[in-house]
């Protein structure tokens, strides 16, 4: 391949890169710390938790909706970029594959002439630095597939909590036509929701503990990138020294450059995608937190709907012992045969 194509895919590459993850990181990086339940502080949806239950007005459901029409317009543009991205990348990976296929038949051609054993070692090397740039290709594509899903999961969080916040603000509705021996199934329905609080808790920490090490892995391989690309450098000039000022030393030196090019490619993919991790990693966190929310919040519309309905047993018993009562009034009224 030409040197003029590599350095086209190389800045094609940083460029999509770059601009995905400013995208990105002014949406979703955040400070990870161990959440405070909804129901004591810091309340994104005005949900008003009392000694008399809880209640959601008309503007909150306006609120949450608006909320959602506005993480799922940021995420389907998200998904649209991303989608445009690995086009381009499973595109580069096809050429990359007929490059390498090339470059294979090119050492086998030049191994039956009277090869300089240099110029064949830097083209093995050529060799397995592409077929490296074509498997961490293929990586990222994945990074970026799983990226869909979490953004898609990120939205639905957001969709379940509007179709909450519309259940507790028909809750009147639902208690009038719920029967009074449903009790026992919402008391169930509280267990478990119990339960799912613990076990989401606990996937919290997880993906706090995941974004933590992505975090410092990102470091360790910028660091270790870097130092990688001096030592080959160094490395690979040493070893055409001494061949003189002629054309083949411009060749070997030729060679060298694309070498370079292409070890530097794969340490910046190879740094795109443990930053696609990370930010993927704290865009589940966040999701987490909103779940976690959601689950509060669905709890107390349980234990408010089981209230009410008990409220509303209480009060049927009471108008049947009154009926009861009056009609014994009645009955002791009513003169004696």
């Amino acid at each position: 391949m030409p040197k003029k194509s590599i350095t086209f895919w190389f800045v094609r590459y940083l460029g999509a890169c770059f601009l995905w993850t400013g995208l990105c990181i002014h949406l979703y990086a955040q400070t990870v710390t161990t959440p405070t339940p909804l129901s004591e502080k810091g309340k994104t949806v005005k949900v008003k938790f009392s000694e008399t239950g809880i209640t959601v007005k008309a503007e909150d459901i306006e609120r949450v909706t608006s909320k959602e029409d506005e993480v799922k317009a940021h995420v389907g543009k998200s998904i649209n970029e991303i989608k445009s991205f690995i086009v381009s990348l499973e595109q580069d990976v096809r050429a990359m594959i007929l490059y390498r296929d090339r470059l294979r038949q090119g050492k086998k051609d030049y191994q039956g002439k009277q090869a300089n054993q240099k110029y064949l070692e830097l083209m093995g090397i050529e060799i397995e630095a592409v077929e490296e740039k074509i498997d961490i290709d293929n990586e990222l594509i994945e990074t970026y597939e799983d990226r869909i899903t979490v953004l898609q999961d990120h939205q639905k969080v957001y969709s379940d909590q509007v179709v909450l916040l519309k259940s507790i603000f028909k809750l009147d509705d639902a208690v009038s036509v719920t029967p009074y021996d449903a009790a026992p199934v919402i008391w169930e329905d509280i267990d478990v929701v119990t339960s799912n609080i613990i076990e989401i808790q606990d996937g919290i920490k997880e993906k706090a503990a995941v974004v933590s090490f992505f975090t410092n892995r990102l470091k360790e391989i910028i660091d270790k990138a870097f130092v990688d690309e001096q030592n080959l450098a160094k490395s690979l000039k040493t070893a055409i020294e001494g061949s003189g000022n002629g054309e083949f030393t411009k060749k070997l030196q030729e060679k060298v450059e694309s070498v370079l090019q292409w070890k530097k490619a794969v340490n910046e993919q190879r740094i795109a995608i443990f930053k696609t991790r990370l930010e993927t990693s704290t865009i589940r966190y966040d999701t987490g937190l909103q779940v976690w929310k959601n689950a509060e919040i669905n709890l107390s519309f349980l234990e408010e709907k089981l209230r009410r309905l008990e409220e509303k047993q209480k009060q049927k018993q009471k108008e049947e012992e009154l009926k009861k009562k009056q009609a014994e009034l009645e009955a002791t009224k009513k003169p004696r045969k």
